[in-house]
């Protein structure tokens, strides 16, 4: 998790990584890495969690969904290779 600041949005906090090993996925593993991450969002004072999940990754959106997490947007990402 990051605490992060923009101009559009102000200061907020955003899990950058959660990763899951497949053979521990489906057991509780990755919930509650997400319900320690909740709490200690609200013990920093701040009322709300974000997250990204690329497109590919399916089997996380109805994960992230399930917790309760809103998709709030979708965005190309892009890149350019400078020499």
């Amino acid at each position: 998790m990051e605490r992060r600041y923009t101009l559009e949005s102000g200061e907020f906090v955003e899990i950058v990584g959660l990763v899951v090993d497949a053979a521990a996925r489906g057991h509780g593993v990755g919930r509650a890495l997400v319900a320690e991450a909740e709490a200690w969002v609200l013990e920093q004072g701040f009322d709300a969690i974000r997250v990204r999940s690329n497109v590919a990754r399916d089997a996380s959106h109805p994960f992230y969904e399930s917790l309760g997490f809103a998709r709030i947007k979708t965005q190309h990402a892009y890149r350019k290779a400078l020499k």
